[in-house]
């Protein structure tokens, strides 16, 4: 069988050849797409929410940005009632303005340069109730610059505050059973510590006195106490919830540390407020201290922990966690 030409033609392959290579080497037009025409309508959204958090109230920003294109020039301003206390905010550049923003009204300010697409952003506040017969509302304000060189505003809804009136009964825990109440699964925990501010204080025992009759007075059992190490252990149960709550209070030289552990983190936080609002009143009464002002927060400005010790005046202490030191008191 004769071959056919055609097929064993040289010029004819290499012919093929270079037409596929040409067609392989085409370069594919992309089009490319202006920021500026990328939609961002409602696609940048407010997240905001309000949670007990340890001994204190985290309330959670977040900035959500769900377009092909980023936001620039993003300024959040946070309203908050008076009655509470900003302890420290993740990121911790915040402008707290000192005026009152309007009657019985707070404001904090935080800024930041850019938020990219298909990206997010979280701001944590914590605050600390300063009274618990006030209630209120905490509202958020964002505005930022969006890919068409236009301000855009988000408002979040208020959320609000208020505090139940806490009524206790006395109940009997054996000191048997500590442990494994504080083991229960669904068990929350909270704590305060703060330091007294006094260069020389004489009479150690008789703090601790104090310390446990302001726990006393709000209505709880005594478990055990050990006068040698200042620590005692309470427990009863907050009658309108139900939930049981076990009190530890102690005293470490002028370090004063009181957990509280129940099923209900609401109460925790209203039960410690207490604690120390009235503890801080007795020592201006018993002429302990001179000024509430002499009251310090142990609890590290960056990451919560509670600090090891409260150190001498002038001296520094470092948190053990995230290794940051501090000036308590001067």
């Amino acid at each position: 069988m004769k071959n056919n030409p055609d097929d064993n033609n040289p010029k004819d392959i290499q012919g093929l050849v270079v037409f596929r290579d040409v067609k392989s080497q085409q370069t594919q037009k992309q089009e490319v797409v202006s920021l500026e025409y990328i939609d961002q309508e409602n696609k940048i959204k407010l997240v905001c929410k309000l949670e007990p958090f340890g001994g204190n109230y985290l309330y959670s920003l977040l900035i959500i940005n769900q377009s092909m294109a980023p936001i620039t020039e993003i300024k959040i301003r946070i309203r908050y009632p008076d009655f509470l206390q900003l302890n420290r905010s993740n990121p911790p550049k915040v402008i707290i303005d000192s005026d009152l923003i309007e009657e019985n009204e707070k404001q904090i300010r935080i800024e930041f340069e850019k938020l990219d697409e298909n990206s997010q952003k979280q701001i944590n506040n914590f605050f600390t109730p300063l009274l618990l017969e006030e209630n209120g509302e905490i509202r958020s304000y964002v505005t930022f610059i969006n890919n068409a060189d236009f301000v855009r505003a988000l408002d979040s809804d208020p959320v609000t505050i208020k505090f139940d009136p806490i009524s206790v009964e006395r109940k009997i825990l054996p000191s048997s059973e500590v442990r494994s109440f504080l083991q229960l699964t669904d068990i929350k925990r909270g704590i305060k510590s703060f330091g007294i501010g006094i260069e020389n204080i004489h009479d150690f025992d008789y703090l601790f006195y104090q310390l446990n009759q302001t726990i006393e007075d709000h209505n709880f059992q005594l478990i055990i106490k050990d006068n040698e190490k200042r620590i005692a252990w309470y427990f009863g149960t907050e009658l309108v919830s139900g939930a049981d709550l076990l009190v530890i209070g102690q005293l470490k030289s002028n370090k004063i540390e009181v957990l509280v552990a129940s099923q209900n983190p609401h109460i925790i936080i209203s039960i410690l407020t207490n604690f120390v609002t009235e503890f801080s009143n007795r020592l201006v009464i018993e002429n302990i201290i001179e000024t509430l002002d002499q009251i310090y927060d142990l609890e590290c400005n960056y990451c919560g922990t509670v600090l090891p010790f409260f150190p001498k005046k002038g001296e520094s202490v470092e948190c053990t966690k995230c290794k940051y030191e501090k000036i308590i008191w001067s």
